[in-house]
């Protein structure tokens, strides 16, 4: 039997293995309309794992202890999640007290929201639009969707003794094949499906809940904007919610078809300025001690149960080499660029990159940092399965290097300086180029 065979025989072994549960989720017929896809595993799976990491990433965070805040949040966050196309798995809403901007939603309904996130909106209705938005990707099941693509792709399903049946409890073993949670959760982008199916479904759900849509708009515009400052931490946010134009069009386009008579609908509300009032007078943590949502996510260690692969937890950054932000352009004939930025240990770094290569010579054909697909078995490429053009990055000497793409966030658990580069194996005839942030705390 040639090795193509056998590769295929695996295959399906693997995939079949998975059957039971993928048949268990299409049953639902709300879930076949708005969560169907990929998914290994089941909605007791997804809660159960939701759960436990929430558990966990709650010992990492400093959440807002105020009563009034927190039963603020918690009555927005209810009043979505009642009217949203999946009202019954029991949500659960946290204000996380940092200044980072940034909101995450974990598998099963765990969301969380920082603090500032709340303080650079405008009015209830503009947060309301990002707990929407995070509602709508757990309707979707939209983190357990990508984590079947990510285990599918990497070949793990196929692996020998990772076999998923519909009544195994073994989905924690999956994920650590994937390098835990945090690895997963951090690294994870949301097609551009995804994040146009949650602002359609965040977007309904608002309106059903008597909010004007038009404040997912404004807040969106308003978080892209803060993005751009030098300094500002609501990169956090949009290395996981990039917000491209076409999104922020499709959604005045949905207001207009749609929602016409929704201007009379809440955009805020009394409530909302005393939260922001008590809020300004709460204390802020020191920035040596602050506990960002990024960070924490991050720290879920790579065996997912809060310890590193040797046993030990990883050890905080004893002083940052380079904190903020900063710029970088990459020309698309770059082989390999140094950053200037030196990491150690522990700290969280958060990149983003947009722009767009032209990476075949005398063709109109480009691909943005994400690279182009199905140009994955390129030799001499520093990372011969990636795709063409993608970007990438190394740390100093260290061997291997690792994708980057349009966003990444991640926790160095190696010190050594920040290499950048893009997956070709002859860049030097390539056109255009990617403009890079980079964040590092």
């Amino acid at each position: 039997m040639s090795r193509r065979h056998v590769w295929l025989s695996v295959f399906v072994i693997g995939l079949l293995a998975f059957l039971p549960m993928t048949g268990a989720v299409a049953a639902e017929k709300k879930q076949e309309k708005v969560g169907g896809g990929l998914n290994f595993f089941s909605e007791e799976q997804e809660k159960s794992m939701g759960k436990q990491y929430s558990d966990e990433l709650k010992t990492k965070l400093d959440l807002v202890q105020d009563s009034f805040v927190q039963s603020y949040i918690n009555q927005i966050g209810q009043k979505l999640a009642q009217n949203s196309l999946r009202p019954d798995i029991g949500y659960e809403f946290q204000v996380v007290n940092t200044g980072e901007i940034n909101a995450f939603a974990l598998p099963g309904g765990y969301i969380y929201i920082n603090r500032g996130l709340i303080n650079t909106a405008g009015s209830e209705s503009e947060v309301a639009g990002v707990i929407g938005h995070e509602i709508a990707h757990v309707v979707g099941r939209h983190s357990t969707n990508q984590m079947s693509k990510q285990l599918l792709l990497t070949g793990l399903v196929m692996g020998a003794g990772i076999g998923v049946g519909a009544k195994s409890e073994r989905w924690g073993e999956i994920i650590n094949a994937l390098g835990g949670v945090g690895v997963a959760l951090t690294s994870m982008k949301f097609s551009r499906d995804h994040e146009r199916q949650a602002d359609k479904l965040g977007m309904a759900t608002m309106v059903q809940s008597g909010y004007d849509p038009g404040g997912m708009i404004s807040m969106f515009q308003r978080l892209n904007a803060e993005s751009m400052k030098k300094g500002s931490t609501a990169m956090a946010f949009m290395s996981t919610h990039p917000l491209p134009a076409e999104r922020v069009k499709n959604m005045e386009a949905e207001v207009r078809s749609q929602y016409a008579s929704a201007a009379s609908l809440t955009k805020t509300t009394r409530s909302f300025d005393l939260v922001k009032e008590r809020m300004a007078a709460m204390p802020m943590p020191p920035p040596q001690q602050e506990k960002t949502l990024s960070a924490a996510l991050a720290s879920l260690d790579q065996d997912g149960r809060g310890q590193a692969a040797g046993g030990a937890a990883a050890a905080p950054a004893s002083k940052p080499v380079y904190t903020g932000r900063k710029a970088l352009a990459l020309p698309g004939d770059t082989a390999w660029l140094d950053t200037g930025i030196d990491l150690v240990p522990g700290q969280v770094v958060e990149i983003m990159a947009k722009g767009q290569v032209y990476y075949k010579r005398n063709s109109k054909v480009f691909c943005d940092p994400d690279g182009a697909p199905g140009t994955a078995s390129g030799f001499w490429k520093p990372i011969s399965k990636a795709n063409t053009g993608a970007l990438i990055g190394r740390i100093g000497d260290n061997p291997g290097a690792f994708v980057i793409g349009s966003m990444r966030v991640f926790q160095t658990n190696v010190g050594g300086r920040l290499i950048l580069g893009i997956n070709d194996d002859n860049a030097t005839d390539n056109l255009g180029g990617y403009q890079v942030y980079i964040l590092v705390r």
